[in-house]
């Protein structure tokens, strides 16, 4: 092997490590969601790297190695579920791809990653469970100072308000934070176990050292059980409540998909767990304290997840990845088998993340590079310097191969950098850089759902702040502007949901959309009916769209209408005090009194006077003065039927006295002038849900 060859032999040593030491430790502030994104770009990234120098490796010798793994058709059958999963049933295609929790990009970093790692862990001097251990005694440093709250007093900038919160941790989540220390305090703990065993504990420094790094994870494994399940919760600190989907209706979802052949075979799709969901969600959910999370994209359990995007084909790649590996579990070492056994009960029972699954990969590696050591390691050497067109066509392939992905890579991370710097636009109070930044990240992604909706907001934004004049002061060019503000949240609400028609959030925006200009543009009350009754198409069971459809009806005195969807979001969540409080209004509006008395009285029952006094005061007010009313009113009837009894008339049912509401209300921005919008503008013009 020539001098080059092994200088990139040990570069691409160092980089394994440097992904396992610094890949729960990286975050940059830089993207949305940056713990997860910037973990996502690290892991690609430092793929790209090696395949790089891997390449860079065969073009010095003009061939390659490849070594046999025992998991390479498992792995490979993974990979095509994945894809024809996103080919054949994914609504979106591309969103699916680069989905860093889940996508594709993602999982094929992780088994380049695996290959990789357990070449390098099976020829390692170090065990790579101590630098493992070194980064997670790192991560609890810094998540235990963040516990104490030291940032309390200070003055921090937007871009850094992260810090304030005490739950926050380099991680992820909380209950992956958690996960991940339990990961690395096993890993370590069975390691010295057996080096106890094995006599090889001379080294008084490495001892200390293993325990003090064990010491300090396990004791910030306790105090954030105890600070995120007790203190936090007492203080409903920000992001102190842990919130995953629940287990019965992931298995519900889960079922589902067996239903179908097709979805049995190649699951709902990648990235389409949302819309499942939704369907499969009952009226016990609404019972809960998770009821206002209308949806999750991710299953309680890796394993539940798989099932439900990718079906049977999924399944049976890990079903055999894992039972692969658990088979030979004996013939490991300890920490190793134990690390694996550990991975399995995360990725059971724990949600989807870009964490669960490095630890699985990572267990894997380890598992993979023992059982090298135990067996000799087949080699299959491809030398391609005899056969130069066959050398010169696979370079020209993988550098293609190699550009395209680096190109696509490249404008997926600028277009999340973008929209992170318009998120910066809205804590400075800059409406032009919030603006700028979402035409830039759309620019770079525009098969982003997200970016979309957001970006349809924006637009809303400029045309009520315009709208918000005096009218007087409006010019022509005044109104033209919020006519193609308007115009363009439209279009980019329709293509959120023209991206994924069956996501119910996608719909949901849109209906808001058109709800937001009922005040300024023609058709728009009739286009939010449309938009919110095919929301509810696809959520049955959701009560905040029958509660907002209903507030539409109520606006145009549509009480009839009103009443109905009122009366079905209280039949779906009884225990909600302003879906009675709305419909009380309405039975109050159609002279329906005593049924109105009756629904504020629920409201009165529902409300904690200790937590929320104003509303309790507010609805013991209300139900003072309904109750006059109804009185009032039987007073009034009795009158009129004494009378209609001496003359011999027929008594007119009562009729209500106008009455100022605060719920619904209508949006503040109004033009005297309504805009005419295209017919495009509606909800049905070029979209097939």
């Amino acid at each position: 092997m020539s001098t080059q060859s092994k200088s990139i032999n040990k570069i691409l040593q160092f980089v394994i490590y440097g992904i396992v030491f610094l890949f729960p430790l990286f975050f940059l502030p830089v993207t949305r969601d940056f713990l997860i994104y910037s973990k996502f770009y690290f892991l690609v990234f430092a793929v790209f790297g090696v395949l790089f120098l891997s390449f860079g490796k065969f073009l010095i010798g003009r061939k390659f190695t490849w070594i046999h793994n025992p998991a390479t058709q498992s792995l490979i059958l993974i990979l095509l579920s994945y894809i024809l999963s996103i080919v054949l049933m994914s609504p979106n295609k591309v969103q699916a791809i680069f989905n860093p929790q889940y996508g594709l990009v993602m999982i094929s970093a992780f088994v380049i990653f695996y290959f990789y790692a357990s070449h390098v862990f099976s020829k390692a001097q170090i065990s790579p469970i101590l630098l493992l251990a070194i980064s997670g005694a790192l991560v609890s440093v810094f998540s235990l100072i963040i516990m104490v709250d030291p940032f309390q007093n200070a003055s921090l900038p937007a871009y850094w308000s992260f810090l304030t919160n005490t739950t926050f941790n380099p991680v992820g989540s909380s209950v992956h934070f958690l996960a991940y220390l339990a990961f690395v305090l096993v890993g370590l703990g069975f390691y010295m176990w057996r080096m106890y065993k094995s006599r090889h504990h001379n080294d008084d420094q490495n001892k200390v050292m293993m325990i003090i790094l064990g010491v300090v994870v396990l004791f910030t494994l306790l105090a954030g059980i105890f600070h995120i399940f007790v203190i936090a919760q007492q203080i409903m600190n920000e992001g102190a409540q842990i919130v995953i989907p629940p287990f019965g209706l992931s298995w519900f979802a889960a079922v589902e998909v067996l239903k179908n052949p097709m979805t049995a075979i190649f699951g709902v799709g990648v990235d389409n767990f949302a819309t499942l969901f939704t369907q499969v969600r009952t009226i016990n959910y609404n019972l809960t304290d998770l009821w206002q999370v209308n949806t999750f994209n991710t299953s309680r359990s890796v394993i539940l997840h798989v099932l439900t995007e990718l079906g049977l084909l999924g399944t049976v790649g890990f079903t055999l990845l894992i039972s692969l590996f658990l088979k030979r579990v004996k013939e490991v070492k300890t920490e190793t088998a134990a690390l694996f056994i550990t991975s399995l009960v995360i990725i059971f029972l724990l949600p989807p993340s870009i964490i669960t699954f490095f630890v699985f990969f990572l267990s894997l590696a380890l598992m993979a590079a023992d059982l090298h050591k135990k067996s000799s390691q087949e080699e299959y050497i491809v030398d391609l310097s005899g056969l130069m067109p066959i050398f010169i066509g696979v370079v020209v392939i993988t550098m293609l191969v190699l550009g395209s992905t680096v190109y696509f890579l490249g404008r997926h991370f600028l277009a999340e950098y973008y929209f992170k710097k318009s998120l910066d636009g809205v804590a400075s109070n800059s409406l032009q850089e919030l603006y700028e930044n979402q035409v830039k990240a759309i620019q770079y992604n525009n098969a982003s759902e997200e970016f979309h909706r957001q970006f349809a907001q924006t637009n809303l934004l400029v045309a009520n702040n315009i709208a918000a004049k005096e009218q007087d002061a409006l010019t022509d060019q005044d109104r033209q502007t919020i006519a193609q503000a308007i115009q363009a949240s439209i279009v980019e609400a329709k293509t959120a949901v023209s991206l994924n028609p069956l996501k119910v959030t996608n719909w949901q925006t849109l209906a808001g959309v058109y709800r937001q200009i009922v005040n300024v543009a023609e058709n728009a009350p009739v286009w939010a009916v449309s938009a919110y009754q095919q929301a509810i198409v696809l959520d049955p069971r959701n009560p905040v769209l029958r509660l907002d459809l209903g507030g539409i009806y109520y606006l145009f005195q549509n009480y009839d209408e009103a009443q109905k969807m009122f009366e079905q979001a209280v039949s779906l969540k009884p225990d909600w005090a302003n879906a009675h409080y709305n419909l009380a209004w309405t039975y109050y509006q159609k002279g329906l009194y005593g049924p109105a008395v009756d629904q504020i009285q629920i409201v009165v029952g529902l409300i904690d006077p200790a937590t929320q006094q104003e509303d309790y005061k507010a609805a013991q007010k209300t139900l003072e003065d309904f109750k006059t009313k109804y009185q009032e009113a039987l007073e009034e009837q009795a009158e009129q039927q004494q009378n209609a009894d001496q003359e011999g008339t027929v008594v007119p049912t009562p009729t209500p006295s106008p009455e100022e509401l605060n719920l619904p209300s209508a949006p503040a921005t109004n033009l005297d002038e309504k805009i005419e919008l295209p017919e495009e503008a509606s909800p049905e013009a070029n979209i097939e849900p």
